[in-house]
């Protein structure tokens, strides 16, 4: 029983962690701006979930590894939209 309550309170927490950055992919998405994010802290976050991952893979903890495939795809994301608007954004003030 114990062992089924920690997986869904894993689960759970998953979940939520997964929504941390939502917002913030919506709003570069909405502003068409990335400029107030730092490379360095995005190429943390998802050199951190690369490390998880591995811990969760090596422990064969599913819960685990879930968050960290969802983590690292959605901090992915928010690096590419960094790269993207930045390129785009830049070329647009160059050009005034």
């Amino acid at each position: 029983m114990s062992n089924d309550l920690s997986s869904i309170f894993g689960f759970i927490a998953s979940i939520v962690g997964l929504c941390i950055q939502l917002p913030q992919i919506y709003k570069i998405i909405k502003t068409k701006s990335a400029t107030d994010l730092s490379y360095g802290t995005i190429i943390i976050l998802t050199t951190n979930q690369f490390f998880w991952f591995s811990y969760a893979y090596l422990r064969n903890d599913t819960v685990i590894m879930l968050y960290a495939t969802g983590a690292f795809i959605i901090d992915s994301t928010e690096l590419i939209l960094k790269i993207y608007f930045d390129r785009k954004n830049h070329l647009t003030d160059t050009n005034i």
